[in-house]
């Protein structure tokens, strides 16, 4: 049996690699490689730069648990500061010596006889590792096309958020932002003043709630250096989290008959919608603007925009909200199906990546496990299903940190620790037992998604039922709701550090006494 390159390889250099390796330090795991693509840390703060970008969570919620930052600018810190501040962190850990810059996984193939993984990397090279904990993030892939008919033909300037032109002087221009999502609304907002005429083409209205942002104090930043004042924040969020919503959801609510959740939760919908027009009113002046932005799906069914600045931009005179379908782009702008043209000299396409919720997404023989397994196709057949949002029995070593029925938490940052906790804790019990792999037997991955499907059917008939037709990430093509894991805060978290081991199989060299699994029931 052939001895890997590294014991633990990591895909992808956001913030899930670095919570994953900052973990492996702690285990006392230091034989590990951290493939990235792209340049450097950072992940989609790093390929994102546009105007307005921030976080649309407080900060404090969306920092690295071992990485309290007390230099925040703001409550909302823009991007830029994210960016710098997940790769100080990566720095200050001493990851840049695990980093494999430029290097894009192409395949992933199990070699059961070897008992290890192979990892093709663009340009033919090939890296193998005993483990892979696969961490590229939620944003798989920028869409490679603009699903608009004659973008091509456009003389003027087209941008994308996710590779914004930093020396492109958009003052004076005249700007088509096509979508109105987080990256749609950011952009506008902030390119609204400076603009001849902003024009923001609007398919589906979103629910824009505000965000009360503000400069830090100096006198408050001692705090936020203070890891037991960044951890009881933490804990309060959590805990609110779990009481007032996802408790109810998943431990009260799926007690309920279909048919009485399927006629309670659209109430809840209509009394948001009124309190909504009352925050268009006090911020849109033109009527048949505020008509025009009120959702007609639950405030729950996408993620809700967070921003202050986007509504009153509407009121400029220069700016004006679009919701005739486009039909074509022009050589000179944006025609709409009424016939009209809109002229442009700069179109920004927020139009949107590929999906981990997606089965689209995951491409045939990249992802290949024992027994001829193909995640890909396994995905379009049987749906995206995991064991507890990141392991599968055909993929033996392997973890993903972003994967189906797998989001759970308070922000993105404590997602990625809780699903990192899970798979490092049981490689360094393979290592322990000096087990050539593990993997999570058929029987803990049957029980486990039964136990998801029991747990996610009032999420499930809200996001299908009560708003059928939507297109969300949080409902994917084949209609499955793979996004949220229901499961409380603190019991994932429980569960990411105390799973049952016997859940997983654990493989001996040949001629080596297995060792038992600890056993023991746990509750989730």
């Amino acid at each position: 049996m052939a001895d890997p390159d590294h014991v633990v390889a990591i895909v992808g250099a956001g913030p899930g690699g670095i919570a994953t390796a900052k973990q492996l330090l702690d285990a006392g795991i230091n034989d590990f490689v951290i493939l990235e693509r792209a340049d450097d840390f950072g992940g989609t703060w790093r390929d994102n730069h546009y105007p307005g970008l921030a976080v649309d969570i407080p900060v404090m919620w969306y920092q690295l648990s071992f990485a309290p930052n007390p230099d925040w600018s703001r409550l909302f810190a823009p991007g830029p500061e994210i960016h710098r501040y997940l790769r100080d962190t990566a720095a200050r850990l001493g990851l840049y010596e695990h980093l494999r810059a430029h290097c894009d996984v192409t395949r992933q193939a199990w070699d059961a006889a070897a008992q290890l993984w192979r990892l093709s990397i663009n340009g033919g090279q090939m890296v193998s590792a005993r483990f892979v904990i696969n961490s590229v993030g939620g944003y798989v892939n920028p869409k490679t096309a603009i699903p608009i008919d004659g973008i091509d033909d456009f003389t003027g300037t087209v941008l994308r958020p996710n590779a914004w032109d930093d020396g492109y002087d958009t003052a004076g221009k005249r700007i088509a932002v096509i979508g109105t999502g987080s990256s749609g609304v950011q952009i506008a907002a902030a390119l609204s003043a400076g603009a001849a005429t902003l024009e923001i083409y609007q398919r589906t209205p979103a629910w824009l709630l505000p965000k009360i942002d503000f400069a830090i104090p100096r006198r408050l930043r001692p705090l936020l250096r203070m890891r037991w004042a960044v951890g009881a924040v933490n804990l309060l969020g959590r805990l609110a989290m779990d009481i007032f919503m996802v408790g109810p959801l998943v431990h009260l609510m799926v007690y309920l008959p279909d048919r009485v959740l399927i006629r309670l939760m659209p109430l809840y919908d209509s009394y948001c919608r009124g309190l909504y027009r009352l925050l268009l009113r006090a911020k849109v002046a033109d009527p048949a603007t505020r008509r025009a932005l009120v959702p007609r799906y639950g405030l729950l069914a996408k993620r809700p925009v967070i921003s202050s600045a986007f509504l009153p931009a509407l009121n400029d005179p220069n700016t004006h909200l679009v919701t005739t379908p486009i039909e074509r782009i022009t050589a000179t702008g944006v025609r709409t199906v009424d016939g009209v043209d809109h002229p442009a000299d700069l179109i920004v396409a927020a139009t949107g990546y590929e999906l981990w919720t997606d089965p689209e997404t995951y491409r045939p023989g990249t992802v290949l496990g024992s027994e001829c397994f193909d995640l890909a196709h396994y995905y379009r057949s049987d749906g995206l299903r995991s064991y507890a949002g990141t392991a599968h029995p055909r993929l033996p070593n392997r973890w993903e940190i972003v994967g189906p029925l797998g989001f759970v938490g308070l922000a993105w940052m404590d997602y990625v620790e809780t699903i990192a906790a899970h798979a490092v804790r049981v490689i360094t019990e393979a290592l322990r037992r000096g087990a050539t792999s593990a993997t999570v037997s058929d029987t803990a991955f049957q029980r486990w998604n039964d136990l998801m499907r029991r747990r996610g059917k009032a999420v499930h008939l809200y996001l299908t039922a009560c708003n059928p037709g939507l297109s969300t990430y949080f409902v994917n093509s084949q209609h499955e709701t793979v996004y949220h894991r229901p499961q409380t805060i603190t019991g994932s978290r429980r569960f990411s550090r105390r799973s049952p081991l016997a859940d997983y199989v654990f493989r001996q060299p040949t001629g080596v006494p297995p060792i038992p699994a600890d056993r023991g029931d746990l509750k989730i």
